[in-house]
C-alpha cells in the first residue's frame, strides 16, 4: 500500500505539497507520488517534481460533474498507472 499525495494546482501549493512529501517521507511512509487538482499549472508541477524529487503522477481537471464516468475517463487519461501497481 502506498501514498498518493493529492494537491491542488493553485497558488501556495509547492510549498504545502512540498511539506507534506517531506512529512511523509520523514514518517518512512511508501510515496508513489503526487496528484494534481485543478487547472493545469506546468511551473508548479514542475517545481513539485523538481524541488519535492517526487513524480506527478496524475491530474484531475476541474469536472462537471464529478461522477463515476468522468473520474473513470480522467483516470484512463490522466493517471500513471504503474505508479499504483
Amino acid at each position: 500500500c502506498g501514498i498518493v499525495i493529492a494537491a491542488r494546482t493553485a497558488l501556495g501549493t509547492i510549498n504545502h505539497t512540498l511539506l507534506t512529501v517531506s512529512a511523509v517521507r520523514t514518517a518512512g511512509l511508501d510515496l508513489r507520488g503526487v496528484v494534481m487538482i485543478g487547472e493545469e499549472n506546468a511551473d508548479n508541477r514542475r517545481a513539485i517534481e523538481r524541488y519535492g524529487n517526487v513524480a506527478v503522477i496524475g491530474a484531475i481537471p476541474l469536472l462537471d460533474p464529478i461522477d463515476r464516468p468522468a473520474l473513470c475517463g480522467v483516470f484512463n487519461r490522466h493517471f500513471d498507472k504503474a505508479a499504483l501497481a
